[in-house]
């Protein structure tokens, strides 16, 4: 329509100054909005294609978050973006799930609940129920992160060995135990670490609080971005504990999160810059990965602890 009156305009007043003027008055305008159309659609483009290169959300390592729109019967916030990790952000990357606890309530049909979390966002996860097909996998050399649910014995005399040589290289572990004797695979690689072990038979069943400076204290966890988008946590139901053989070990498995009998119940290992090892945690009631799933900030956390082992920006 503009083109048009355009035409007419020069044709009719072709010597006169003033329609020259309006002419190139409405050129101009039509090429600055072009070029505003431009920018705008190239700024919109670049804002989708960055957005999934970030692995975290916003709210990482922030546990009492006050401004979200919902919250849980346990007072946490509803949303997957007060997760610490982003859905479909750690596509690439791969789990080991060495599932050598098992029970009747603690199913290939339960076990597919996490996985499913970790499938969100984005891991491609195996999983497994003998240490044997363990080792194998370990040594393909294709997983960055292995859960090991802890059973009573050990089967197979190379197991911690080949678990050891997966965290050296780079391979991070969750170590998951519960109640003594089923503490025996976390218990054994901590030993051969750290000089650490794991024993206890504490029935808790209660929630542990957030509390920025108190994870030492009865009952809290402290700052983590394990704990993002968490102040009330679930702590298991029958729970274990780390022994320290010395105040060095403490100091590099350093506890983050104390259950209601006063003994840490949560611990993680972040090695130096420079290291080759992989990250780890260690999770002392195993029952949030089957009969408290639900339960406070259960899911959140185990997603958000494997997200963190990941130290993706290393990858």
């Amino acid at each position: 329509m503009v083109a048009v009156t355009r035409a007419t305009l020069t044709r009719q007043l072709q010597s006169t100054n003033t329609t020259r003027a309006v002419v190139s008055c409405i050129v101009r305008k039509k090429s600055t909005k072009q070029k505003k159309r431009i920018v705008k659609q190239h700024a919109t483009t670049t804002s989708i294609v960055s957005a999934p290169l970030q692995p975290y959300n916003d709210v990482a390592g922030k546990s009492n978050i006050t401004n979200a729109i919902e919250y849980d019967i346990f007072g946490n916030p509803s949303g997957r973006e007060y997760d610490l990790g982003r859905d479909g952000a750690f596509m690439g990357f791969n789990i080991l799930i060495a599932q050598l606890y098992w029970a009747t309530n603690f199913n290939d049909t339960q076990m597919q609940v996490p996985i499913d979390e970790l499938k969100k966002k984005g891991f491609q996860v195996k999983h497994v129920k003998t240490e044997d097909e363990c080792i194998t996998e370990l040594a393909s050399n294709r997983y960055q992160i292995t859960w090991i649910i802890s059973n009573s014995q050990i089967q197979n005399p190379t197991f911690i060995s080949s678990l050891t040589a997966f965290h050296s290289t780079g391979g991070a572990v969750f170590l998951f135990a519960d109640n003594t004797p089923y503490v025996r695979h976390a218990s054994e690689f901590l030993k051969a670490k750290f000089g650490i072990t794991v024993d206890g038979y504490y029935y808790g069943g209660q929630k542990m609080t957030y509390k920025e400076d108190g994870h030492q204290e009865k009952g809290n966890f402290g700052q983590h971005e394990i704990f993002t988008g968490i102040t009330s946590l679930f702590e298991g139901i029958t729970i274990s504990h780390p022994i320290y053989s010395t105040t060095a070990s403490r100091e590099l498995f350093i506890p983050i999160a104390t259950a209601s009998d006063g003994n840490t119940s949560i611990a993680t290992y972040d090695p130096p810059s420079t290291s080759t090892e992989g990250r780890l945690c260690l999770d002392c009631g195993f029952t949030k990965l089957y009969a408290n799933w639900e339960s406070a900030g259960a899911a959140r956390y185990i997603v958000n602890a494997t997200c963190w082992l990941l130290r993706i920006e290393k990858h």
